[in-house]
């Protein structure tokens, strides 16, 4: 019998809560235009800290996630409304260099 060994790895989640100053869509690459170019989805909470000490104060989203189209819409919102939002992001920047990779959205009251 052949026993496999896994390891879990959980990156801390850190949370922030603020005002959302931008939202920017991108491809993950620059380059020449390609319709298989992997997307992104980046949102600026005022406030935020930049991402991996060195990088940009935004936490970012891939437009494959499941929860992509909801969190568009709730940013959207959140900018147009000016209302408070809390986004929580994993201590990390594996989606893109110094960018924090996203975890939750919450549209606050």
């Amino acid at each position: 019998m052949m026993g496999l060994a896994f390891k879990a790895y959980s990156a801390e989640i850190l949370t922030h809560e603020g005002v959302v100053k931008q939202i920017v869509a991108f491809p993950h690459s620059y380059g020449a235009y390609s319709v298989d170019a992997k997307g992104l989805l980046a949102i600026y909470v005022e406030g935020l800290p930049k991402g991996c000490i060195t990088g940009q104060n935004r936490v970012v989203i891939s437009v494959n996630h499941p929860l992509h189209n909801s969190v568009l819409s709730m940013a959207l919102l959140a900018k147009s409304t000016g209302k408070k939002v809390r986004i929580a992001y994993f201590n990390e920047c594996t989606i893109r260099a110094g960018s924090w990779d996203f975890a939750y959205f919450d549209l606050m009251e």
